[in-house]
């Protein structure tokens, strides 16, 4: 039996209770999102202004006791300085590139960048090792960074921008997020204030984010299972064979697998199972226009795999 999961997961049914209060049809997202903290990848939130995606990444933040928060609107104008800290005037006049980055991104755990693919190239590079890494150089300084997940969001992708493209493959989780739609959008006209509080025994607190790392490992994945993820990738490169922007390389794919095993063991299981699967849905396709078809293939080989369990 996987140990110490119980109350990890009451903990988090409780939780987006709270994160998903004043919030209309976001619950997907919220959980994506939640998700994606926890298995510490990255997310990118896909959508027009005005959909609450900055107001998400707030949220989560204050589900941990120690908070480290760090957001921007990125512009081309943006400035290294903006992001990781001005320059320390005190060193500079001892002949020393170093910035204060207390309070910036290098200092933060949770981060988001609105706009981030408007990053320009003196800040692009910068990113990607702290992304990649977890690694800030600070002048002549190499540092480790508490960086948990950076969330991003955008109206557009960069998936035919080969300089950008670096940085939009760190995202391993893709999600669109639109406005309400007319079926829900009386709600809107109910809504109360969207403050929540977060009480303190809720909280995730580092030893939570440690025993998921530590424990995951033990989930399993049936035969059943492992043929489905075969197939899907192996239909997913036949589709796509003539599109050099749709492609899964290797250390994608063994960061998919993680994700489900994460999902299957904060779900209290101990073994992924297909709606765990069925996650492949946002973390597949890097064109938006291919959601769809993405959507389709992960769906119809999950029903037939589903039934031969069943057989």
């Amino acid at each position: 039996m996987i140990v110490g999961n119980i109350e990890l997961k009451r903990k988090i049914e409780e939780l987006l209770k709270l994160l998903n209060k004043g919030l209309i049809g976001k619950e997907k997202v919220i959980k994506l999102t939640l998700l994606g903290v926890f298995a510490k990848e990255n997310i990118i939130l896909i959508g027009p202004p005005g959909t609450a995606k900055s107001e998400i990444s707030r949220r989560i933040t204050k589900i941990f006791s120690e908070e480290s928060y760090f957001e921007y609107l990125l512009t081309k104008f943006t400035t290294p300085e903006e992001i990781f800290g001005p320059l320390s005037i005190k060193k500079l006049q001892e002949d020393i590139f170093e910035r204060n980055a207390q309070g910036y991104m290098p200092t933060s755990k949770i981060v988001f960048l609105d706009e981030i693919f408007k990053a320009n190239s003196s800040i692009l590079n910068t990113l990607l090792a702290m992304i990649n890494e977890k690694i800030f150089h600070n002048g002549g300084k190499r540092q480790e960074i508490p960086l948990i997940s950076v969330i991003g969001a955008s109206n557009e992708l960069p998936f035919e921008n080969e300089e950008l493209a670096a940085l939009y493959d760190r995202f391993l989780l893709r999600r669109i997020v639109n406005y309400v739609s007319d079926d829900d959008v009386e709600e809107l006209m109910d809504i109360e204030s969207g403050n929540i509080l977060i009480p303190e025994h809720l909280k995730i607190t580092s030893q939570d984010l440690d025993k998921i790392e530590k424990e995951y490992i033990n989930i399993k994945l049936s035969e059943n299972v492992k043929k489905t993820l075969i197939r899907i990738r192996s239909e997913y490169n036949r589709i796509f064979s003539e599109n050099r922007y749709e492609t899964i390389s290797d250390r994608k794919f063994v960061k998919m697998i993680k994700l489900l095993k994460i999902s299957a063991y904060i779900n209290g299981r101990k073994k992924v199972d297909f709606s765990d699967v069925m996650l492949l849905t946002d973390c597949l396709w890097n064109n938006p226009e291919n959601y769809e078809t993405v959507t389709k293939v992960v769906l119809d080989i999950v029903k037939r795999n589903i039934a031969k369990e069943t057989d």
